[in-house]
């Protein structure tokens, strides 16, 4: 049964409606926030002439927020000399790149500039921790 105001006009329905909107806007903010912000996904970068650090997100696991924002401050200091891409785990793309690579979610991978896999670890690492690894592997290559 619909409620009336009193002047017969019928409240409930609209009501419901409303409230099913602001819960659907509320939920796509919430999705929005959770996505990792200024992150390229464009896996092909990897092996075109500059290395590249690869995270396979997950966007269900708090580490993966927290990776990402340690990529972001280590990105302020190697952005010229490193691509920084996010393989989030629900794209087509990163899962042939994780059977390819056996990859899991979670995981950082390093590729030296011809694409050869130098390193391999598993988040969270800092930014410091992320300077140091591509660091060493340049200074051994």
């Amino acid at each position: 049964m619909q409620a009336r105001t009193e002047s017969g006009q019928v409240t409930g329905r609209w009501w419901r409606r409303g409230a099913a909107a602001a819960f659907i806007a509320g939920m796509v903010a919430l999705v929005a926030l959770t996505l990792p912000r200024g992150f390229d996904a464009d896996l092909g970068k990897i092996g075109a002439g500059k290395p590249a650090l690869v995270f396979v997100y997950d966007p269900n696991l708090v580490v993966s927020n927290q990776q990402t924002r340690e990529m972001d401050q280590a990105r302020e200091s190697l952005a010229d000399d490193l691509h920084f891409l996010v393989a989030d785990i629900g794209r087509p793309d990163t899962q042939q790149f994780m059977r390819q690579h056996q990859a899991t979610a979670t995981q950082l991978l390093l590729f030296a500039g011809d694409g050869k896999l130098l390193n391999r670890n598993r988040a969270l690492m800092t930014a410091e921790q992320l300077l140091q690894l591509f660091n060493e592997s340049r200074s051994k290559g």
